[in-house]
């Protein structure tokens, strides 16, 4: 029975001892939706997987939450492209890929591919200026079909880049126009029934060909620049317009006259581009030949100095510089009067000594600064803001969770790098990192440069990054203009990837609370320390005061003695001289 007894006591103590570790530790979880400690108490039956944002309620799309405390992840082998085309395509030029990243070239086979477009079935899209519109469709490996829906002189009018999507029509820029398809998802057929919605799009014969983007209410935005700079350009001859494009009228819209003014003084170069919030954003370039004598007599700031810009266009009415305005990049080793990354200085064409144009830069209200400056003779020509779609996690020991790209990404732009020809700048493909809060760019850092040449552009042809767009499988696309490429970007997938990290993440935070309980516990002893310390202080206190208690009773003694020795005086006295 004694033995009975014990075996009871300690089954119960270690049942106490388990229960008790469970209630004060957090629960690890390797589940391959997070890679952070969980602990559920009940399951909640909600819309959507915790950790996600709905990013289109139309067509029932979800992405990752990153700002979330268990983002959702996907990383199942089985969903994973992790094959190539059969048939494999060398780069025209050699090309390097950030660590922990592969790519293949998808095709080469249409001639100056610029804006990439992906539609709701994973199926691609390529606008040729030179040739025309085009369907990709294709495997999860890459081997593809190419078709030309629609040909490059489009009722006599030259194509422009310009390719959008707005419920069951495709919307396709000209040089001069816009045109309006019937287009169902995945159409693999020639376009037809084509209907001008717009006229009068680009009378200056800009060399930016317009482009178009139509946001989720069915807003069109669609911009237009000029090429040539004079005292009479002004900020109305570089505009973007909004229209409604889910009610056009019959006779559809001149530019000229209708629609909304959206953003003044842009001109914007390359492709415009939405983040998760449907906030617009577009590049500014730089004009050639930009002098100042008073911050060098001949250098053209154009090719050094000033930058280009990543701009956030973020309400109607807003004036974003052009033409009066420019952006430093870095003038440090050419002026000492330089003012910094973002800095602003009027453009030398406008200046006179009747008007402070270099204070009226400075004013937000007349000029709206770029989010970020880009460097100079970069041609940025795409800006793509990642949406999420089936990101990973990893680093370079794990690799990634699945081939889509880091979920730390999403809702940050990825910027195509043009170049120009013979110029080693450019010709690359970076993302530009963010703040988790406040979605303002961290200008401390580093870009990521995701894909690049090899080396420098010089003569022949060079890799000329223009389109962007991002499949199902979160893999990027890069259509480069010069080698006619379209090229794939994919993170390298582990199947231990998700127990790994997530077994690293775990490791850290352990690290992270045991070195906060050592902290408690050490700020504790001290505590008690001083505790103790002050009372050895008060127990010395106590002693001083004893011995001031004992230094009165001897002075008392002394007194008594004292009193009894005068008292003494006196009686011998009084014997003495007895009184009368």
């Amino acid at each position: 029975m004694k033995k009975q007894i014990i075996f009871l006591s300690t089954l119960f103590l270690l049942f106490a001892l388990t229960f008790a570790k469970n209630s004060t530790k957090p629960k690890k979880s390797s589940s391959i939706k997070s890679v952070k400690s969980k602990k559920s108490s009940s399951i909640k039956s909600t819309k959507r997987p915790e950790g996600s944002l709905e990013f289109s309620a139309a067509v029932d799309v979800i992405i990752p939450d990153a700002s979330a405390e268990n983002p959702i992840i996907l990383s199942n082998v089985e969903d994973q492209p992790l094959c190539k085309p059969d048939v494999p395509t060398s780069p025209v030029k050699e090309l390097k890929v950030m660590p922990g990243y592969d790519f293949f070239v998808l095709t080469n086979k249409i001639e100056y591919p610029r804006k990439l477009l992906m539609d709701r079935t994973n199926h691609l899209l390529v606008v040729s200026p030179e040739r025309g519109l085009y369907s990709i469709r294709m495997d999860k490996c890459g081997n593809s079909d190419i078709m030309q829906i629609l040909d490059g002189t489009l009722y006599d009018e030259k194509l422009g880049t310009g390719v959008a999507i707005y419920g069951q029509h495709i919307f396709v820029a000209t040089e001069t126009s816009i045109y309006r398809f019937p287009y169902s998802d995945g159409q693999h057929s020639p376009l037809v029934d084509g209907v001008k919605v717009m006229s009068n799009l680009n009378p200056l014969k800009s060399t930016e060909a317009p482009d178009i983007v139509i946001d989720v209410h069915g807003s069109a935005f669609i911009p237009r620049s000029v090429t040539d700079i004079d005292d009479k350009a002004g900020s109305t001859h570089a505009v973007i317009k909004k229209f409604n494009f889910r009610d056009i009228p019959q006779k559809g819209y001149d530019f000229d006259v209708d629609g909304e003014f959206f953003a003044f003084g842009t001109n914007t170069q390359g492709l415009l581009g939405f983040d998760v919030q449907s906030q617009l954003w577009g590049l500014n370039g730089l004009p050639k030949d930009i002098k100042r004598t008073d911050i060098h007599p001949d250098q053209d700031l154009s090719l050094s100095g000033l930058a280009e810009e990543l701009n956030k266009y973020a309400g109607p009415g807003n004036n974003y510089g052009f033409p009066y305005c420019y952006t430093e990049h870095s003038l440090e080793k050419i002026t000492e009067l330089s003012k910094g990354r973002g800095g602003q200085w009027g453009n030398p064409v406008f200046l006179n000594e009747s008007f402070a144009l270099d204070a009226y830069c400075l004013d937000e209200r007349n000029n709206r600064v770029p989010e970020v400056p880009l460097p100079p003779k970069s041609y940025a020509s795409n800006v793509h803001f990642y949406s999420g779609t089936f990101c990973s996690v990893g680093d370079l020991a794990t690799l990634g969770t699945s081939v889509g790209l880091p979920c730390n990404w999403t809702n940050t732009p990825i910027i195509a790098n043009h170049g120009f020809d013979n110029q080693p700048e450019g010709h690359s493909v970076v993302h530009i990192p963010f703040y988790d809060l406040g979605h303002k760019p961290r200008l401390d850092l580093d870009v990521d440069v995701i894909l690049e040449a090899s080396q420098p552009c010089g003569e022949g042809k060079c890799f000329a990054p223009y389109g962007l767009a991002v499949d199902q499988y979160g893999r990027l696309y890069v259509s480069s203009d010069e080698t006619n490429e379209i090229v794939v970007v994919t993170r390298n997938f582990s199947e231990t990837a998700a127990r790994e990290f997530t077994d690293k993440v775990n490791a850290l935070e352990d690290s992270m609370e045991d070195s906060k309980e050592q902290g408690d516990d050490e700020k504790s002893g001290k505590d008690d320390d001083k505790n103790d310390k002050g009372d050895d202080k008060d127990d010395k206190g106590d002693d001083k005061n004893d011995k001031g208690d004992d230094k009165d009773d001897k002075g008392d003694d002394k007194d008594d003695k004292g009193d009894y020795k005068s008292n003494s005086k006196h009686r011998k006295n009084d014997a003495k001289n007895p009184r009368s």
